[in-house]
C-alpha cells in the first residue's frame, strides 16, 4: 500500500508539473524549484546539509577556539590581556576584510569553486600556524585563516539553500545552524581532551611543541571532511542556471534525481530548465581584467542599499547586527578565560568583578616571582560545554517559538533578556547563577543572529538580497572584534563598566528592533 501511494504521489506531481509547463512557453523549460519539488527530498539533500554544517562548523571552531588557545599560549607567546584580544580578534578581522569579496564571487564564478578553494587555503594557513613561535607572525597567519574561510562564512547558507526547495530551505538552514551549537561543545570537549596531556617537544631553543598545537589541527577536521564531500557534489543548479549554464544545470539536476529516486528526468518528463534573468547579463569578473573595474561595478550593484527606500532598514540591522556580535562573540571569546579565573579562585560567594580582581593580584605576584600559569581548569570546560548545550536547545527551541510570536518580538525579548543578565551578573554570587546568566546573555544574541539574517533577506528586493546578508554579517563582525578588544582593554581595570557597556549595547539594539518592518 506505502509504494503505490508512494508511486501515485510521484505520478500526481509529475503530472501537476507538466500541467504547468504546457499551459506556458514550452520553450522556456521547467522552473527549478518545481522540478526539485517534483524528485523530493532525498540522499543528496542529507549529504549538502551534512557538508554544509560541516564547513559552517570549522569556522565556528577556527573563530571560537581562539579563547582557548589564547589561555593556552600565553606563557609561549608571553602575552598580557591586550595580546589575547589582538590574537583573538585576529581571524575575524579576516573575515571582515573578505567576506563581500567571496559572496560577489560565488555568484559569478560559482558557490562549490569558492567553498572548495577558500576553505582549502584557511587549512592550509591554520596548519601552518602550529609550526609558528612568533606571536606576530602568528597573529598574521591567523588573520590570513581568517581571510579565506570567510569563504565558507559568506557562502554557505547560499549553496546549502539552492539544493532544497522553498518549503523545506528555512528547515535546511535551521538544522544547519544546529551544528554552531554542536561547535561550541566540540570546542571545549576537544580542548579537555587535548590539554589535559603533558608533553612538550623541543624542536629548537625559541620552539617546544605542546600540545596546544596539537588542538588546531583538532578544530581543521572538520572543514577538512567538509572539504571531501563537497569535492564529490555538484555545482549548485540555481547558480548555473544564473549563469545561463543551462545543460550543465540540467545535468546536475538529473544527477540529482538519480541519486534521489533512481529516475533520469525524461521520466519526470523534464527536458528543459528555465534559465535564471540576471539583472545586467554580464559578469563583470569574466569579461574584466581590471581590478578597477570590478570594484566600480561592485560599488554600483551596492550603491541601492544605502539609498531610499532602504537605507534606513539597512542601516538598522547592520547596527543590531553588529551588536549581537559583539556581545555572542565578543565576550563569548572571553568566556573562557573568565570561567577559568573564576573556577581558579578558592573563595566562594564573590561576583565575577571581586573574581576577577583577586586574580590580578594573583597574576601580578605571579610575574614578580616570575610564574607563568596557563592551565585550565575543569570549570572552565564545563560551562563552556554547558553554553554549548543551551546554543543547541535554543536553536531547537528559537523554531518551535519564532512562528508563533513573530521575529519583532522574538529578537526584542531575547536582546531585553540578555541584557538583564549582563547588568546580573555585576552583582550577583553564586556560581550557579552566574553560569546560567552568562550563558543567556551568550546564547541569546547569538540566536538572534539568524533571525536578523532572515528578516534581511524580506527587507530588500532579490537582487540585492545576496549582498545584504554579506554586508550585514560583515560589518556584524566588527562587533567581535570590537567587543574583544574592548574587553581586553576595560575587563582587569573597569570590570564593573565592562559589563555595564555589553548590557548596555544590547539593550539600545533591543529597542532599534522595534523600528524595523519585520
Amino acid at each position: 500500500m506505502t509504494s503505490e501511494q508512494s508511486q501515485q504521489d510521484v505520478e500526481a506531481k509529475t503530472n501537476t508539473v507538466a500541467t504547468k509547463h504546457e499551459s506556458g512557453d514550452r520553450s522556456a523549460g521547467h522552473e527549478y524549484e518545481d522540478v526539485l519539488q517534483l524528485i523530493g527530498f532525498g540522499r543528496v539533500q542529507w549529504i549538502v546539509l551534512l557538508a554544509a554544517g560541516l564547513l559552517l562548523m570549522m569556522v565556528i571552531n577556527e573563530t571560537m577556539g581562539m579563547s582557548y588557545i589564547t589561555i593556552v599560549s600565553q606563557c609561549d607567546f608571553e602575552m598580557n590581556s591586550k595580546d589575547k584580544a589582538i590574537m583573538s580578534a585576529a581571524s575575524f578581522i579576516g573575515i571582515f576584510c573578505s567576506s563581500y569579496f567571496w559572496g560577489y564571487l560565488s555568484d559569478t564564478v560559482g558557490r562549490r569553486p569558492v567553498l572548495i578553494y577558500t576553505t582549502i587555503a584557511g587549512n592550509v594557513l591554520s596548519l601552518c600556524s602550529i609550526f609558528i613561535p612568533n606571536y606576530w607572525f602568528y597573529v598574521f597567519l591567523r588573520f590570513g585563516v581568517g581571510f579565506f574561510i570567510a569563504g565558507a562564512s559568506s557562502t554557505t547558507y547560499a549553496y546549502l539553500g539552492e539544493f532544497f526547495t522553498p518549503r523545506h530551505r528555512p528547515i535546511a538552514i535551521n538544522y544547519a545552524s544546529l551544528f554552531v551549537g554542536i561547535s561550541t561543545v566540540y570546542v571545549p570537549a576537544t580542548a579537555w581532551l587535548v590539554l589535559s596531556m603533558d608533553w612538550s617537544i623541543s624542536v629548537t631553543d625559541d620552539f617546544a611543541f605542546r600540545p596546544w598545537r596539537l588542538l588546531t589541527i583538532c578544530y581543521m577536521l572538520p572543514g577538512v571532511i567538509g572539504t571531501l564531500m563537497l569535492w564529490t557534489l555538484p555545482e549548485s543548479p540555481k547558480i548555473l542556471l544564473s549563469l545561463h549554464k543551462t545543460e550543465e544545470a540540467f545535468s546536475v539536476v538529473d544527477w540529482i534525481a538519480v541519486k534521489n529516486s533512481g529516475k533520469h528526468l525524461h521520466e519526470f518528463k523534464v527536458q528543459k530548465l528555465k534559465t535564471e534573468v540576471c539583472a545586467d547579463g554580464e559578469n563583470i569578473l569574466l569579461i574584466s581584467k581590471s581590478a578597477s573595474a570590478t570594484i566600480k561595478k561592485m560599488w554600483k550593484e551596492t550603491l541601492p542599499l544605502l539609498k531610499r527606500p532602504h537605507l534606513v532598514n539597512f542601516v538598522i540591522s547592520c547596527t543590531i547586527m553588529c551588536g549581537l556580535f559583539f556581545s555572542s562573540s565578543g565576550m563569548g571569546l572571553w568566556y573562557p578565560e573568565i570561567q577559568n579565573r573564576l573556577g581558579s579562585s578558592d573563595s566562594h560567594n564573590l561576583t565575577v568583578c571581586n573574581v576577577i580582581d583577586a586574580s590580578i593580584d594573583q597574576m601580578q605576584a605571579n610575574q614578580t616571582n616570575k610564574v607563568c600559569d596557563d592551565h585550565i581548569n575543569t570549570k572552565s570546560y564545563v560551562d563552556t560545554i554547558t553554553y554549548g548545550t543551551a546554543l543547541i536547545v535554543g536553536y531547537i527551541l528559537m523554531g518551535l517559538v519564532i512562528n508563533k510570536i513573530g521575529r519583532k518580538a522574538s529578537i526584542f525579548l531575547g536582546l531585553t533578556f540578555a541584557g538583564a543578565c549582563a547588568i546580573a551578573l555585576i552583582w550577583i554570587k553564586d556560581d550557579v547563577a552566574i553560569v546560567i546568566a552568562f550563558c543567556l546573555y551568550l546564547v541569546l544574541p547569538g540566536l538572534c543572529i539568524s533571525i536578523l539574517s532572515g528578516a534581511v533577506v524580506d527587507l530588500v528586493p532579490t537582487h540585492l538580497r545576496g549582498k545584504a546578508v554579506c554586508i550585514c554579517l560583515m560589518l556584524g563582525r566588527t562587533g567581535s572584534v570590537f567587543g574583544s578588544n574592548i574587553i581586553g582593554v576595560l575587563l582587569d581595570a573597569y570590570c564593573t563598566a565592562t559589563f555595564g557597556v555589553f548590557s548596555g549595547f544590547v539593550l539600545v539594539c533591543a529597542l532599534l528592533t522595534l523600528i524595523l518592518p519585520i
